[in-house]
């Protein structure tokens, strides 16, 4: 700040000293008007025409700034409010997946119960029907005795039936 103020007072010496070295009086036409001034006057004249002209351009661009900083400003703020936002929906989000996770470790445990007891009960139908096999075929053999038997005592039956009737015949007679 105090080497632009040590410039400009500077560079505001040698305009001085220039103005006043050139001091005689210049004709200047201004549209249609003719006027006559020292050169001095005509330049210190420039100089604040300048000065103003830069000075307006640079209040608007500083105006336009402070307004694209509170614009931006504002952006910021509600992109913080977002941010805050999101940040609680994935915090929401990652103790849902947490719950679902155990959620997802309880029905894998309860799956491998179930499967456990399927796979036991399959053994105990395999055993089951392993006896039944056993079963049916001692029934087979059971009932092949049993008919083996009824052919025996049929047999006996009508032998003893010849018999009987022989001896009725021999008594008969």
């Amino acid at each position: 700040m105090q080497i632009g103020f040590i410039i400009i007072l500077i560079i505001a010496i040698f305009v001085a000293i220039f103005a006043i070295q050139n001091g005689t009086p210049v004709p200047v036409d201004l549209f249609f008007a003719r006027y006559e001034m020292p050169l001095a006057v005509i330049m210190m004249i420039c100089l604040i025409l300048g000065a103003v002209i830069i000075l307006v351009l640079g209040t608007t661009r500083q105006f336009k700034k402070r307004s694209e900083q509170k614009e931006l400003t504002h952006k910021l703020k509600a992109l913080e409010g977002e941010k805050a936002k999101y940040e609680t929906d994935i915090k929401a989000l990652e103790t849902e997946k947490t719950q679902l996770q155990t959620n997802m470790e309880t029905l894998e445990a309860e799956k491998q119960k179930l499967q456990d007891e399927i796979d036991r009960l399959g053994e105990s139908i395999s055993r089951l029907e392993n006896q039944n096999k056993v079963q049916e075929e001692e029934i087979k053999r059971l009932q092949s005795q049993n008919i083996d038997e009824i052919k025996v005592t049929e047999t006996k039956d009508e032998g003893a039936m010849q018999i009987d009737n022989e001896n009725s015949e021999v008594e008969s007679q």
